[in-house]
């Protein structure tokens, strides 16, 4: 056999190998990844790994992505990709328990009305353009559905929990069951639509709409079995009722906090509440936990925060002229997105901040085997006032007297506790307490009959049975509608409750759910595809003033063309337009098509450019490569045959 049909017979050999060899991966390692990307972007966790596992029966998600009206924004592109490459993983982790679909929706077609009729939310980049779809519908084995409607790469780092949220959720279909123990007039409806206007704060009708809350009776001596308890500045509780709270936490480990030193609505009317003045009510001004907190080792002193850089501004009267005016409350103060974990899911898709008033601040100290994540922290630029201080509103003119020069520290409003807690109730379940004894010259009252007999209790816990979830918030007043909804609209406009649904909803989850984590979204930008979508969004806006100056410019003409005619314009409706106002409105209105299309030009311009970068990229890093492998062997080979042939 010749040297050369050798060549070509083992390069066949090597051909059909590879082959082969692609055929086999894809079939038998398809759940095989290699993820070599900064961030893990494209690896699952340990916490979703398991939740495909735990999966009972088929999933399938549907992405519906609008492919060709979302061309001109590559980073919605490049986003989509991502989703795409992390759904494929999930389907081929989940082997076969979830499936995959994507659907290219397209304007006027049946996909566009499918994606409609699911829930999606279109988006247009501007007036005019085609929508753009990109949002999952989740279908279980008995069609109950979930879906994400639109899926923002503002919060790519939520990505990995928000699919794996709706993979549980159709796994456990029922709604969260929260306990509720509160002294603050907070009563979740069971059905929203149902309440009348301000019958309940905003916080409120979002509980009942999101969650199946009950709330607990002032005298409760148990905790049902519920998802997650719920504390809302809660009023004087007994030692039965702390030890309950206690076993819930060790049994369950699913609690959320909100705690106040210094509650501005316990001197407020509760249905008219004001942050600046008002009778008092029966609502306690201040709400700890103890002795369950320092058992956790978390301390909230009776002391408020003030902040005075994030300060909110509210309407004072200046002390040296009386004029009315606006000036800085520290003791209200906003914890912008700069204050937030990012990374952890209850606080890193709050895009707006949070508002407080008269927040106390949180500090702990270690315990084995627990662990501490800050969730909320002010500035740098604080002080403490004591809670009774606080509560007597000192003005902002105030404050600044007392300010001290040298003030300053960040301090943390709120905190989630994990880990393997221990009962504040080492010996047990303490006894019942003593009826009170009558007092002087009244009657005894008669003997009652024998009560029913109760359930026997269960066993007492002396340490977590599974590992504790307890966020804990130094602060009760940012749930009133008075400090994040405007009274105009009733719209929210900060993330108070919010947070709050978050932070249940994340603790609702199973242990895999919560152990996700917000991941950092990749930081590498793409210069030259920012420059080009820059460029065309700079040429469409440009072009749309024009065409506004051009609208007002035809108006003109169409009032002088009013004033001097007596057609349709002037009012009599049953004329028909003059020929000058026909011209005008014509005129007009070929401007328009003639600008319609030269913004289209522009976008399918941006389109090209894109495409020829892509082409030109996909050439460099996936063909230019092994074409000059190949080149080189093939001079390599010439070069040895030819030597070959002069050495003979």
């Amino acid at each position: 056999m010749t040297a050369r049909r050798y060549a070509l017979l083992a390069a066949l050999a090597l051909f059909v190998m590879f082959i082969a060899a692609n055929v086999t991966s894809t079939t038998w390692f398809r759940s095989w990844r290699l993820d070599l990307t900064e961030s893990q972007l494209y690896s699952i966790s340990r916490g979703t790994q398991q939740t495909l596992d735990e999966l009972s029966e088929p999933i399938t998600l549907t992405l519906y992505f609008s492919r060709d009206a979302a061309a001109a924004r590559p980073d919605i592109v490049a986003y989509a990709g991502r989703v795409r490459e992390i759904l494929q993983t999930y389907a081929a982790r989940s082997h076969g328990r979830v499936r995959f679909v994507e659907v290219d929706v397209e304007a006027f077609s049946d996909a566009e009305d499918d994606a409609l009729e699911m829930g999606i939310e279109p988006v247009r980049l501007y007036q005019g353009a085609d929508p753009i779809y990109f949002g999952i519908v989740g279908v279980n084995a008995i069609d109950e559905r979930q879906l994400i409607p639109l899926l923002d790469p503002a919060q790519e780092p939520t990505l990995e929990y928000l699919l794996t949220r709706l993979i549980w959720g159709l796994e456990n279909p029922d709604r969260t069951r929260v306990a509720l123990i509160t002294s603050l007039p907070i009563d979740p409806p069971a059905d929203p639509r149902m309440m009348s206007a301000g019958a309940q704060s905003t916080f409120a009708i979002e509980m009942g709409r999101f969650f199946e809350v009950t709330k607990l009776t002032a005298d409760f001596t148990e905790i049902p079995d519920v998802d997650v308890l719920a504390i809302i500045h809660p009023g004087a509780l007994s030692e039965r009722q702390l030890y309950a709270i206690d076993q819930f936490a060790l049994r369950r480990g699913r609690v959320f906090l909100a705690l106040d030193p210094a509650s501005m609505e316990s001197v407020q009317q509760p249905q008219n509440f004001d942050p600046f003045g008002g009778p008092p009510s029966m609502i306690p001004q201040a709400s700890t936990l103890e002795p369950l907190l320092s058992r956790w080792g978390v301390t909230m002193q009776p002391t408020v925060v003030l902040d005075g850089q994030y300060a909110l501004p509210v309407q004072v009267q200046d002390p040296m002229t009386g004029a009315p005016g606006q000036a800085p409350q520290p003791l209200f103060f906003t914890v912008p997105r700069e204050g937030l974990n990012s990374d952890d899911l209850m606080t890193s898709w709050l895009r707006r901040g949070i508002n407080f008033g008269t927040a106390g601040g949180l500090s702990w100290s270690e315990r084995d085997g627990i662990e501490v994540t800050n969730l909320v922290e002010t500035s740098g630029q604080t002080m403490r006032l004591p809670a009774q201080t606080a509560l007597m509103n000192p003005s902002p003119y105030d404050i600044a007297a007392m300010w001290p020069p040298a003030a300053g520290r960040i301090e943390t409003i709120a905190i989630r506790v994990a880990g393997n807690i221990e009962s504040a109730y080492p010996e047990g379940r303490p006894a019942a307490e003593a009826a009170p004894a009558p007092l002087e010259g009244e009657e005894t009252p008669a003997p009652q009959a024998a009560p029913t007999e109760e359930p026997a209790p269960a066993e007492h816990l002396a340490r977590s049975e599974t590992p504790a979830q307890i966020v804990v918030v130094a602060d009760a007043d940012f749930l009133n509608d008075a400090f994040y909804v405007n009274p105009a609209d009733g719209a929210s406009g900060m993330d108070n409750a919010s947070f709050v649904i978050n932070a249940i909803e994340v603790l609702a989850g199973s242990d895999a759910l919560v152990s996700l984590r917000s991941r950092a979204a990749p930081t590498r930008r793409m210069e030259m595809l920012d420059e080009m979508e820059r460029d065309a969004d700079r040429q469409i806006r440009d072009r749309q003033e024009e065409l506004q100056i051009e609208l007002q410019q035809a108006e003109q003409r169409l009032a002088e063309v009013q004033a001097r005619s007596g057609g349709a314009f002037s009012g009599n409706l049953g004329a028909e337009m003059t020929p000058e106002e026909t011209a005008v409105v014509e005129g007009f209105r070929q401007e328009v098509i003639r600008a319609r299309t030269e913004l289209r030009g522009v976008e399918r311009s941006l389109r090209a450019d894109i495409n020829n970068l892509e082409a030109l990229l996909v050439f460099i890093n996936v063909w230019l490569a092994p074409l000059l492998i190949a080149g080189a062997g093939m001079f390599l080979f010439w070069r040895r045959q030819r030597r070959g042939r002069g050495r003979s």
